[in-house]
């Protein structure tokens, strides 16, 4: 796995090429690569390509590489010393890719348990007519809820989910005001869009629709058309619900079409905003072996502290 990658060892291993760019230095030819597992990433270079890696190799491709590991640029990089598609019977897709600390029946067990705590009819019903539709719900279990940043991983949309609403629900005994049925369908549905922005095959990219629609946009639309299908379905409570999705971003300037204008809004966009950021926080403390300093995280514009090494 990348992640036990030792500096100045020849290591043999099956990674996926998550980015290949054929470049030239002094009239030579060479790949640069991006290669990935389900333990991390790694830069990779092959200074005297075989053709056929020039040509016809394509990013997502599983590959078996055999390379010396190196520092360029004080990063670990792999100098490919040879490179060949790998056999499907050679590997296994949990180690390409990574996944949830819980199973996927782990985590529809939660998300049923939190939509059973809905009073309100109406919003029952419409998350119900998600739930029981079986393909909707193998994609919902199976997406990520980020390329690179948080969750980003096999279960994580569902992770995240079930999270932010555990995170809002706790958050409400403080108010008597607040309509946690909101909540639920808040937390659970707020990253539903999710399943159309990101694409998971040997790695976790963005689709057309992720680019040019955005996840925000993609769930408040099939919401909406859900609800159409609901015999009298009140506009106001629609209005509402939509509004969780649409302004669950908290500002304008981070891609939220809206600004929370309902309390409830308020609990879901800070939800939102500790889950993910504990997400990141754990995946950069993980890469850190859980000790030390991390290095320059250019989203928090700081580097990351997590303590001295337990004896």
């Amino acid at each position: 796995m990348i992640r036990d990658f030792v500096s100045y060892e020849t290591v043999t291993a099956f990674v996926v090429i998550r980015r290949k760019d054929v470049k030239e230095y002094n009239g030579r030819v060479f790949i640069s690569f991006e290669f990935g597992d389900s333990s991390g990433r790694i830069a990779g270079v092959w200074w005297e390509p075989e053709r056929f890696a020039i040509e016809e190799i394509e990013e997502g491709t599983v590959v078996k590489v055999r390379g010396e590991v190196g520092v360029y640029r004080d990063r670990p990089q792999l100098k490919v010393i040879r490179l060949r598609p790998a056999k499907p019977e050679e590997y296994n897709l949990a180690d390409i890719l990574p996944h949830s600390r819980f199973s996927l029946d782990e985590l529809k067990a939660n998300i049923l348990s939190l939509t059973g705590k809905v009073e309100n009819g109406h919003i029952r019903e419409l998350m119900d007519s998600f739930w029981n539709d079986e393909p909707f719900m193998a994609e919902y279990l199976r997406a990520t809820a980020g390329k690179l940043w948080h969750h980003s991983y096999i279960g994580g949309l569902a992770e995240h989910s079930i999270n932010v609403t555990n995170i809002c629900l706790d958050l409400s005994r403080h108010y008597d005001f607040i309509e946690r049925d909101f909540l639920i369908f808040g937390g659970l549905f707020h990253d539903m869009g999710k399943i159309y922005q990101y694409r998971i095959t040997s790695y976790i990219d963005y689709t057309d629709e992720g680019r040019l629609i955005g996840h925000i946009n993609a769930a408040d639309h099939l919401i909406a058309r859900r609800a159409e299908e609901i015999d009298s379905f009140p506009s106001s409570l629609l209005m509402k619900l939509r509004h969780l999705i649409l302004a669950h971003h908290g500002q304008v300037e981070y891609a939220s079409p809206v600004v929370p204008q309902i309390p409830e809004a308020f609990l879901l966009y800070y939800a939102d905003e500790i889950d993910s950021k504990m997400g990141a926080i754990t995946r950069i403390r993980d890469k850190s072996g859980g000790h030390g300093w991390s290095d320059y995280v250019n989203l928090l514009n700081r580097h990351l502290y997590f303590g001295e090494k337990k004896k």
